[in-house]
């Protein structure tokens, strides 16, 4: 064996130590390596071999695992694992691609150029946040035409100040067994609170009167994928509902789905005819700091049929204590 310790020890005899040891490190390198892309590799690939079972949900982390699967790429080449890393690098772009591909004809026409008639905020804010009076008043400084607040008992204490900056209103009483309200700066004609099989006040449907245009606003709090068939359950809920729905319509809330996955795909975007006004912004978790705040998962969307057009679809910046981040979005009511 090698003695490394002997200082008398020639280059030529110390070499072949050295190899073998940096050898080693790097086959135990590329070790960890591939049991991330194994991982990743279960991740985008049993949801379809398993269509029927809770595993599809591993398919709401593909645009993580693509990116995952790119780095990985980086570290293996620079490890010298090229045939790896080439696998690895295929397998992300063939990921990020399928989203590409969904992309293409899901995503509703902007009209950056026209000056919006209607501007709504949809913000799930925490139910038990304790910053209420914040969100009130964040709420009335922006002033938007309609205010979708998401787990609302957080505001149940600054209704008043709510009801000052919109008069009309729909969801969300004096008490505290409500989960979503309807806040609008413009009449609203009619409005149902709808069964959703789970908490009541999940699903609203609202007719809104502005500049002389009637639009319905679907309002949706989807619960979580894995929990038993309540979330398929609500989205044939919500395909129904958005059948009965002639003209304009926009369908916002928290969906606890990236759009890209084939539950929310086949339903909203195909049989619905709905268009994703929201793109794929990051909502939740609320990460503050870029680039962490791009690594969040898009549930909360913006989706529209009929004579509108998204102007405008943002982030909120500030969460302002909750765990999501809310959407500010514009339409131009004659934009097709």
């Amino acid at each position: 064996m090698t003695d490394f310790s002997n200082p008398q020890m020639s280059a030529g005899q110390r070499r072949p130590g050295l190899r073998a040891a940096n050898w080693r490190w790097r086959e135990e390198a590329v070790g960890v390596v591939m049991v991330g892309f194994v991982g990743l590799v279960m991740v985008a690939v049993l949801p379809h071999l398993l269509p029927g079972t809770v595993l599809v949900h591993l398919d709401q982390g593909r645009l993580h695992a693509g990116v995952g699967f790119l780095l990985c790429a980086l570290v293996l080449f620079a490890l010298r694992a090229r045939i790896r890393a080439l696998l690895s690098a295929l397998a992300g772009v063939s990921l990020l691609a399928s989203i590409g591909l969904f992309a293409a004809g899901s995503f509703a026409a902007m009209s950056p150029d026209k000056r919006p008639d209607f501007t709504l905020i949809s913000f799930n804010v925490l139910g038990f946040n304790p910053r209420g009076a914040e969100i009130a008043a964040y709420f009335a400084g922006q002033a938007p035409d309609v205010a979708l607040v998401l787990e609302a008992p957080a505001l149940h204490e600054h209704l008043d100040a709510m009801h000052a900056a919109f008069p009309y209103s729909a969801g969300c009483g004096e008490g505290l067994h409500c989960d979503m309200a309807i806040f609008s700066r413009h009449p609203i004609r009619s409005a149902q609170i709808m069964p959703f099989f789970t908490i009541h006040g999940r699903l609203i449907r609202a007719q809104i009167e502005i500049a002389d245009e009637s639009v319905t606003l679907l309002a949706a709090h989807l619960t979580k994928p894995y929990y038993g068939n309540w979330h398929s359950q609500q989205m044939d809920r919500l395909v129904e509902t958005l059948a009965e729905i002639e003209g304009p319509v926009v369908l916002a809330g928290d969906f606890n789905s990236q759009a890209f996955v084939r539950a929310f795909h086949d339903h909203l975007i195909g049989e619905a005819d709905m268009r994703l006004a929201s793109r794929l912004q990051p909502t939740w978790p609320a990460l503050s700091s870029f680039p962490l705040s791009m690594a969040g998962f898009a549930i909360d969307h913006v989706l529209v049929r009929g004579a509108l057009a998204p102007v405008e679809v943002r982030l909120i910046e500030d969460p302002i204590g909750s765990n999501h981040r809310g959407l500010f979005s514009a339409f131009d009511l004659d934009g097709r």
